[in-house]
């Protein structure tokens, strides 16, 4: 009896961890399954200890019941067992920290904090994702996120960390991420490396920030290379930094990257719940953004009345602001890149064509809000509106998407694949034939399909 007991230990935490946030949060199982996007009898299952949850839920779980993806990590341990259990072992009661790795093979101890070695991000430039260093960084902030102590740190030694956060804001969208990865990780490694010991007040609340931005930045990379995994984890510390502090442009940019993992798996209410989480928070260099990801979330759950509400408000709060630590501001040119995207999704193409060119000229002026990762999604959404009407150009709409293509192959975003994959499947067997459309068909075929998980 007491080895079942025993057995059974995690899942019975997670039970009660889950009760005790459903009360704390003042919700209920029913307005779970609705803002998950679950069935209820799944997440009653799950709240009541009968079954360990699907790694999507404890996901969609760890949303709506902010907890630092203590619940994630628990639901691991729990399948641990329930593998165990099948093998005939009893496991050892692992707690979350068990996550902890030592630094990998790549990375080098200087001035008492672990670096990137160049050497190993060299190995592999042409195809980011599969880099061993984000995985393994990524591991590091689920135990880092369990023992955040505050360690010292000189003036100039922030001073410095915060000038070098703000450069990589503002080449953050443009730059090549292999290159990134050596700036934003050495940097985070400092962070985590003064975490160790105490400070200030005033000190501590300077690094939290400067680590909370590291880490989301980090979480950009791993998204924008398929590592939808280490993005999760990057978010979740990045979200435990900011709530710490209560900063605003990093609270809503981690509620952002969040709503873009959910996007970009197909969740699409949950999408919409992560971005819900946070409404109560503003700031004029973010509001606009938040509101062009619930657009396009409402569009693809097929909620257009919602979406252009949302249009509308993303417009009305635009900016023009130079980038920030966090998430790209929303200029003019962003504005129209988001309407002409999300008007394709709607299947609107009197919208689509009218904004659509206003998007790719917007960018070639290079503003504010330029990054080469948005200039290609509206170069992309141009193209996609060639498809749509009775005056659809199959052979205009496969240049621009070569174009695209064509850029920089290496460095395509993992949301630039998804939308010349998306290009592709909209040409009818008719276009194939064409010969622009078949030649950027076949040159689709050799994009990387990543492991969005």
């Amino acid at each position: 009896m007491e080895a079942e007991r025993q057995r059974n230990d995690a899942l019975d935490q997670l039970a009660d961890m889950l009760q005790s946030l459903i009360g704390d949060n003042e919700t209920n199982i029913s307005r779970l399954a609705e803002r998950t996007g679950f069935k209820r009898q799944q997440v009653s299952r799950a709240v009541n200890g009968r079954e360990v949850p699907s790694p999507d839920l404890s996901d969609a779980l760890d949303v709506v019941l902010p907890c630092g993806g203590a619940i994630r990590r628990l639901r691991d341990v729990a399948d641990r067992e329930k593998r165990a259990r099948r093998l005939g072992v009893v496991p050892p009661m692992r707690k979350p920290t068990d996550e902890y790795v030592p630094a990998p093979e790549g990375m080098l101890v200087a001035n008492g904090a672990r670096t990137i070695d160049q050497g190993v991000i060299s190995t592999n430039r042409r195809e980011f994702a599969a880099l061993p260093a984000l995985p393994a960084l990524s591991a590091l902030a689920v135990s880092t996120r369990q023992r955040i102590e505050i360690g010292s740190a000189s003036d100039r030694t922030l001073d410095e960390l915060e000038s070098d956060v703000d450069e990589i804001a503002q080449v953050y969208g443009s730059a090549p991420h292999a290159a990134l990865l050596g700036e934003v990780a050495g940097r985070w490694k400092q962070i985590e490396a003064i975490l160790d010991g105490r400070m200030s007040a005033s000190t501590r609340s300077r690094v939290t920030l400067i680590g909370g931005q590291l880490t989301y930045f980090l979480g950009r990379l791993a998204f924008n290379t398929d590592d939808f995994r280490s993005a999760r984890r990057f978010a979740g510390l990045a979200g435990t930094y900011a709530n710490e502090i209560n900063e605003p442009v990093l609270i809503m940019s981690v509620a952002a990257l969040q709503s873009s993992i959910a996007y970009h798996t197909q969740r699409y209410r949950q999408a919409i719940a992560a971005l819900s989480i946070v409404r109560h928070v503003n700031h004029p260099y973010m509001d606009a953004r938040m509101a062009a990801y619930e657009a396009r979330a409402y569009a693809k759950a097929g909620d257009n009345d919602n979406a252009r509400r949302a249009l509308n408000r993303m417009e009305a709060a635009s900016c023009a602001m130079a980038p920030m630590p966090g998430e790209t501001p929303v200029g003019p040119a962003a504005v129209a890149m988001f309407r002409s995207g999300v008007a394709i999704t709607m299947g609107d193409a009197d919208m689509a064509r009218e904004w659509a060119p206003i998007a790719v000229a917007g960018y070639r002026r290079r503003g504010a809000d330029f990054t080469v990762e948005e200039s290609h999604h509206a170069s992309m959404s141009d193209a996609s509106q060639h498809l749509l009407g009775p005056d659809a150009a199959p052979e205009e709409a496969a240049r621009i998407a070569m174009t695209v293509m064509s850029s920089a192959p290496a460095e395509l975003t993992h949301t630039v694949k998804t939308r010349l994959r998306q290009c592709a499947s909209s040409f009818s067997p008719e276009h194939h034939r064409l010969p622009a459309v078949s030649s950027f068909l076949e040159a689709c075929r050799t994009l990387p399909a990543g492991t969005p998980v």
